[in-house]
C-alpha cells in the first residue's frame, strides 16, 4: 500500500525532474507517476535504486529509461496522452512506460478508457513484462505482445500514439502507417552513437510533419527495421 510519505517523495522527485529538464509536469503526469510503483518494474536488486534518474539495467541487456526520458515521452509537448487513446508501444522492457501511458489513457473508473499494445521482440521480456504489467493491476489496460515492434501492430490500429523505446536508422514506414491522422508518434532515430528524438504527427491525407526534439542514446531497435 502507498503511504502519504512515498507519494510527497515521488511528486516531488517528478516536480524536480521536470524542473531540472525543462519538461512541463502536469497533473494528470504527477498523479500517473505517483501510482506506478516503478520499483515493481526493475530487477529484484535494483528496487531500492528504481527511482534514481538514470537507466536501470533489465533483461536479455536491456534498460528501463530514465525516469526523466519517460516523463518527457508523456509530456504535453510529446505523445499528450489523453483518456481514451488507443497506444502502441514498441519495445515494451519490463513494461513500465506502458503501465505510465495506461495512467493516462484509461484512468480507474473511466468511462472512456483508451488501451495500450506493447510489443517486444525479445521472449525473456515478453515475459517479464507480463509478469509485471499483471502483478501491479494493469493487464486490463495493457496488452504485451510478442511481435516485431518495426512492423507494428497492424490488428488494432490506426494509432493516436505511437512511442518508440529503441533507436532506429530510419522511422519504420509500417509504424507511419498506422498512425491515425492528427495523432501523434516519438522514435529515436540514427546510429549506435548519435540519435535524435523525433516527434512526428500525421497531418491530413498523408502528410506528415516532423520536429526534432533532442539528442539521446536508446538501446538499437531489432527486427526488420533495425
Amino acid at each position: 500500500m502507498r503511504s502519504e510519505l512515498d507519494e510527497k517523495y515521488k511528486k516531488n522527485l517528478i516536480k524536480r525532474i521536470g524542473a531540472l529538464h525543462g519538461i512541463e509536469i502536469t497533473e494528470r503526469m504527477i498523479q500517473s507517476f505517483v501510482n506506478v510503483p516503478r520499483e515493481e518494474f526493475v530487477l529484484e536488486r535494483d528496487r531500492n535504486s528504481a527511482y534514481i534518474d538514470s537507466p536501470r539495467p533489465i533483461l536479455a541487456g536491456q534498460t528501463i529509461s530514465a525516469i526523466h526520458m519517460v516523463v518527457m515521452y508523456i509530456s504535453p509537448s510529446l505523445a499528450n496522452p489523453k483518456e481514451g487513446d488507443i497506444v502502441l508501444e514498441v519495445g515494451a522492457g519490463s513494461g513500465y512506460n506502458a503501465a505510465l501511458f495506461a495512467e493516462m489513457v484509461a484512468p480507474r473508473g473511466s468511462t472512456n478508457p483508451g488501451h495500450v499494445y506493447a510489443l517486444e521482440i525479445i521472449p525473456d521480456l515478453v515475459d517479464f513484462a507480463r509478469e509485471n504489467i499483471e502483478r501491479t493491476g494493469y493487464s486490463d489496460r495493457v496488452t504485451i505482445v510478442h511481435a516485431d515492434g518495426g512492423i507494428g501492430y497492424p490488428e488494432k490500429a490506426p494509432f493516436d500514439i505511437i512511442s518508440v523505446a529503441a533507436a532506429s536508422k530510419e522511422v519504420p514506414k509500417p509504424l507511419k502507417e498506422q498512425l491515425k491522422v492528427g495523432g501523434r508518434m516519438i522514435i529515436p532515430v540514427g546510429t549506435t552513437f548519435f540519435q535524435e528524438l523525433i516527434l512526428i504527427k500525421k497531418e491530413k491525407g498523408e502528410k506528415f510533419s516532423q520536429r526534432n526534439i533532442c539528442g539521446v542514446r536508446f538501446v538499437p531497435l531489432t527486427g526488420k527495421f533495425g
